[in-house]
């Protein structure tokens, strides 16, 4: 892993500190994130943040998928410390799919949208900030 003053990066993503309370999280192209994944991508989300409240833009390459227990502990109330919103940023149709699985199945605790204009995600995100 390396780390900058506004970029992480690791095996399997991205954290970037968009702009102040605002974090990015790049899923790399083909990976498989499992619960050990996202429990580290929430800590690199918050120490970019500050280690205040913050909103997340999700943004991921292809062929990604989250397994079930990644999912439903991303989805869940326990799970979510200084978050609050996510969007998740699609691309492509195979995006929409995965993205409207999770809310209608795994029906996230954290407000959270799917988009496919970036501007209108940021603008969407801007409006949780304080």
């Amino acid at each position: 892993m390396s780390a900058s003053s506004k970029k992480i990066t690791t095996e399997k993503f991205e954290v970037t500190l968009l702009e102040k309370g605002i974090v990015e999280d790049f899923i790399r192209p083909g990976v498989v994130m499992e619960v050990e994944d996202i429990t580290s991508l929430k800590k690199h989300n918050y120490e970019q943040a500050g280690n205040k409240p913050y909103v997340i833009l999700v943004t991921a390459g292809e062929l990604i998928s989250f397994s079930k227990e990644a999912r439903e502990l991303a989805a869940s109330k326990e799970f979510i410390d200084a978050a609050l919103a996510k969007a998740l940023l699609i691309n492509s149709t195979a995006h929409r799919i995965i993205g409207n699985f999770y809310l209608k199945v795994n029906k996230p605790y954290l407000h959270t949208r799917i988009f496919s204009d970036r501007t209108k995600a940021l603008n969407w995100l801007r409006t949780f900030i304080k």
